[in-house]
């Protein structure tokens, strides 16, 4: 009687070249598994099967990448030289480029088996890349032909210990039987909204393991394929959060701090609502200059402005010193709102945020990252972001535009929200009698005492001043 093995051990994984992507797989391929990666013409197949063997053999590895395809080797080398991955001095010796399309077309599925089971036994391969897989579908004499092929390939390569990624054209059909014969399913495809081209990865199988399910952004990039994992999907619940300091977070502005009942609390989130030009950057930029002068790091993260604009504005108001700027005490990051991809634009800002261990973070402009989300994916987004940044131990202020100019009343922030933030403060501006006022209150502040009472404030070359309780404005 066969033994089963009950070992608790983990299985041992091959890393597929992109962080993101081994996310979604919960740490990449199995060992001696066999995979698929399905898409149209374009959409990065070719890119990511080399991304794994480079990357393979860069860790100690063999490869085999097998082409199918008319296009030479070196029409494809040409390609990839572009790549940071692309490593020349390893191709022929740890990296092998097989052609098996004359003997395909020659001898068959049999004989490009032959020449398969050749490949990974003569060059000890441990992950073998077969590139155009629908040509072997097409030459097969039925279906049952085609899906034994598959099987074959399979079961040899997991006895050699040879993790296998066939890379073929997206069919439509669920229940193609090429699914069925494989460990794994990728499926990578680009798709327009509006204008834009967007890509997309999905991992729709992954046998006997668990996977980060629907959807994902990628971008094809120098390095290669880059995944971003949805935030929402990679961290559906919670972090614990750091026990919080008793010390406020303040502006360093008298009587902002005094409606505060001393500034903003810890790890809390704050929503600066106004129209453009109301003093949302200007008052973000306060907090930050107050958090440097307290030696907590701090950042700016935003859309709004150019980094040389930014920094230039600052300086005249002497909000950003620069040797915050050269120790890492204050870091300015500025990126541009046309095309964003949210998830990219998140993971970078976690990624910093964990380098420099911030305590502050300005978030200057939500409408770039929301506007090409549906409303419900843009809630759960900004609830995953949020908590993540909770869980680091940061105090986040964002930034949201509001539409109506010389209103007494201005709409808030996009509907559900301000379920989300803890403290909510509206810029506004008002039209008594001229000049135009600048308006501050505070409509919310979560478990907490504050002054709602309208206050006036003025933007001048000193930065911002309010005036004290009591003062008419």
């Amino acid at each position: 009687m066969s033994q089963i093995d009950t070992s608790e051990e983990a299985p041992r994984r091959v890393a597929t070249g992109c962080a993101g992507l081994d996310t979604l797989l919960h740490g990449g391929w199995l060992h001696g598994g066999t995979y698929m990666v399905t898409g149209a013409p374009g959409t990065g197949k070719t890119v990511l099967g080399n991304q794994l063997c480079f990357s393979h053999v860069a860790g100690g590895g063999r490869a085999v990448f097998v082409t199918m395809l008319s296009e030479s080797h070196g029409r494809m080398m040409s390609h990839l030289r572009g790549m940071t991955f692309f490593q020349r001095e390893v191709i022929g010796q740890s990296l092998h480029y097989v052609s098996g399309y004359a003997t395909l077309k020659a001898e068959g599925l049999e004989g490009l088996s032959r020449l398969l089971y050749r490949a990974v036994r003569e060059h000890q391969a441990s992950v073998l890349v077969v590139d155009g897989l629908l040509a072997a579908q097409e030459v097969a004499a039925s279906v049952l032909v085609f899906r034994e092929f598959l099987h074959a390939l399979g079961v040899h390569n997991a006895l050699a210990g040879c993790t296998t990624l066939v890379l073929t054209n997206r069919t439509s059909n669920a229940a193609d039987p090429q699914f069925a014969m494989v460990d794994g399913v990728v499926v990578l495809e680009m798709h327009r909204e509006g204008l834009q081209a967007v890509r997309e990865v999905e991992v729709t199988k992954l046998r006997g393991d668990a996977q980060l399910t629907g959807r994902h952004g990628f971008e094809i990039t120098p390095r290669g394929l880059v995944v971003y994992p949805r935030v929402e999907a990679l961290y559906p619940e919670p972090p614990e959060e750091p026990e919080a300091p008793p010390a406020r977070l303040g502006f360093g502005l008298g009587p902002l701090d005094t409606m505060l009942d001393g500034g903003l609390p810890p790890h809390s989130t704050t929503l600066l609502c106004g129209v453009p030009g109301s003093g949302k950057t200007m008052l973000g930029l306060h907090f930050l200059a107050e958090g440097v002068r307290q030696g907590e790091p701090s950042l700016y993260y935003g859309f709004m402005e150019t980094r040389a604009r930014l920094l230039a504005k600052a300086r005249g108001v002497d909000l950003l010193p620069e040797p915050a700027l050269a120790q890492g005490l204050l870091a300015v990051e500025t990126r541009s709102s046309v095309e964003v991809l949210a998830d990219a634009r998140a993971h970078e800002l976690l990624a910093i945020v964990e380098r420099q261990r911030t305590r502050r973070l300005f978030l200057d402009g939500l409408s770039p990252i929301l506007a090409p989300m549906p409303p419900a994916r843009a809630f759960a987004f900004i609830t995953a972001l949020l908590s993540v940044l909770r869980g680091h131990g940061v105090t986040t202020i964002l930034t949201q535009r509001t539409p109506l100019l010389f209103e007494r009343t201005s709409p808030g922030p996009p509907e559900g929200l301000e379920a989300l933030i803890d403290n909510l403060v509206l810029l506004r501006y008002v039209e008594q009698r001229p000049p135009v006022h600048r308006l501050l209150s505070i409509l919310k502040m979560r478990e907490s005492d504050y002054d709602s009472s309208q206050r006036e404030f003025t933007i001048s070359s000193a930065g911002i001043a309010m005036t004290r309780q009591g003062e008419r404005p």
